[in-house]
């Protein structure tokens, strides 16, 4: 007999079959991976990543393991309702790409053991108790210390020695990112900019500030890595092409789509590393021992089709450290 005429018998419904299964196989469990951003190249490669090292655990979907992907995309409004949809399947652990997204999940459970990726501050953001002992259900690795806000103006600098002026980015109601707004305030008279923020909370938002930044001499811009602004990227790298405008991205993918310069953490590299962590929670440890951990791959990407087209001469030095250089 098949197994769906099986599951009818049982339960009476189709729709039910996969609750069947899973009492009939308890070996097998299910980890939920949240990505709030879009289902594209990337957040393609960052799921390949996971799953790849999972399998290094002995962690396999053809043996002990169902992996469930949801793309939530970026409204804030939409998130909830979907994480709710999430955790009515009940999910082993869930594995969530992103602020935003851990945000929706963190209102709503406390139980299901959570490792979230690529989050800013997750100590001042009110997620972990501390970096070294998370506490509760959740841990992970967090992104973006405030230092990497220096390295960001010394690399615009040097790339783009006339600019006085560097228009931040950012959602302003994005708490994740204030302390690294704040350290590049902070930071800027020493590389002898100025720095001022730009609202971008939604596409209209980032075309009124990118257009009135380009209207003032010497300007730059340095893309914080909001949910937003990853949506929004072909948008910005376009925007600034138009104004002249020199800029700096956190993520390779951003000069690699037509950026001038990217310097950031590996995010590919992040959810490789995010696997041991799963395996380790199924294996019956908790979340909330196990510590936050940060970047240890970094990535500078330097686009030189688009500096020529921006007359810029990009220093022999900069290019010696960069880990690819676009022609």
């Amino acid at each position: 007999m098949r197994r769906r005429d099986c599951t009818r018998i049982v339960l009476g419904t189709v729709a039910a079959w996969p609750f069947v299964v899973r009492a009939q196989d308890p070996r097998v469990r299910r980890i939920a991976v949240l990505m709030a951003i879009r289902e594209d190249f990337e957040g393609q490669q960052r799921v390949a990543a996971l799953r790849e090292s999972l399998r290094g655990f002995g962690w396999s979907e053809d043996q002990n393991l169902r992996i469930e992907v949801h793309w939530l995309g970026g409204d804030a409004d939409e998130l909830k309702p979907k994480v709710q949809q999430v955790l009515a399947h009940l999910p082993d652990v869930i594995v969530v790409n992103g602020t935003p997204g851990l945000s929706a999940v963190r209102a709503i459970n406390n139980s299901v053991p959570t490792v979230f990726v690529i989050v800013a501050d997750p100590v001042g953001a009110g997620f972990v108790q501390t970096l070294s002992r998370p506490g509760g259900n959740i841990t992970g690795f967090s992104t973006f210390e405030p230092e990497i806000g220096g390295k960001w103006l010394e690399t615009l600098k040097e790339a783009a020695p006339h600019v006085r002026r560097v228009g931040v980015l950012t959602d302003p109601e994005f708490r994740g990112f204030s302390s690294l707004w704040l350290a590049i305030e902070a930071l800027a008279p020493s590389f002898g900019v100025q720095t001022f923020l730009v609202p971008a909370r939604n596409a209209i938002e980032i075309d009124n500030g990118i257009e009135v930044l380009a209207q003032q001499p010497d300007s730059a811009l340095l893309v914080l890595p909001t949910t937003i602004n990853s949506i929004q990227r072909e948008r910005i790298i376009s925007l600034a092409a138009r104004y002249q405008l020199p800029a700096i991205y956190p993520f390779a993918f951003h000069a690699r789509s037509g950026g001038l310069i990217a310097y950031g953490f590996d995010s590919v590299d992040l959810f490789r590393r995010a696997a041991p962590y799963v395996a380790r929670i199924l294996g019956g440890e908790k979340a909330g021992d196990l510590p936050v951990q940060a970047p240890t791959k970094f990535e500078l990407v330097v686009n030189l089709k688009v500096a020529r087209a921006l007359g810029l001469v990009m220093p022999p030095a900069l290019l010696a450290r960069a880990d690819e250089v676009i022609e």
